[in-house]
């Protein structure tokens, strides 16, 4: 597990900052288990399953861009809330609360004060729990496709 592993909105994941180079990604965490192009567009996910880490850079030679990761990273953190020691809807709330505009779409919430989409807080099976960290500019709050969430 990567630690410490604190959410800072728009600048990094512990110790992967936002457009850091894939070349330097790579000598943080070592080789990625598997590499593969996205199919949305010229990106690169690069998957680290020990660390339950995906990263997706702009292209081969890019920049870090969004930050996806599960229950592996018990310990991360955004905003003094820690994102896995206790109950999803728990987590989902205060979350929630703390943003003060929550959008949703297709089952995951984005909260654009802490640059980050949330999957699984709300199911029942509570290890499918997902966060995603994005860059500044990789969503758009104006989307017409979010639609906002009743707290």
């Amino acid at each position: 597990m990567i630690t410490p592993f604190f959410i800072v909105p728009y600048v990094s994941v512990g110790p992967i900052k936002f457009g850091m180079g894939r070349a330097q990604l790579h000598a943080l965490l070592g080789p990625p288990d598997y590499s593969k192009k996205s199919r949305f567009g010229p990106k690169i996910i690069d998957t680290w399953d020990k660390e339950d880490l995906t990263v997706i850079s702009s292209d081969a030679q890019g920049t870090v861009l969004e930050v996806g990761f599960g229950r592996a990273q018990a310990a991360a953190e955004v905003n003094g809330v820690k994102l896995f020691d206790r109950a999803g809807s728990s987590v989902y709330r205060d979350l929630c609360v703390a943003d003060g505009a929550p959008k949703q779409n297709v089952g995951f919430t984005v909260l654009f004060k802490f640059g980050l989409a949330l999957d699984g807080f709300l199911a029942t099976e509570q290890d499918d729990r997902a966060v995603t960290v994005f860059a500044r500019g990789v969503r758009d709050e104006r989307d017409p496709r979010l639609q906002p969430v009743k707290i």
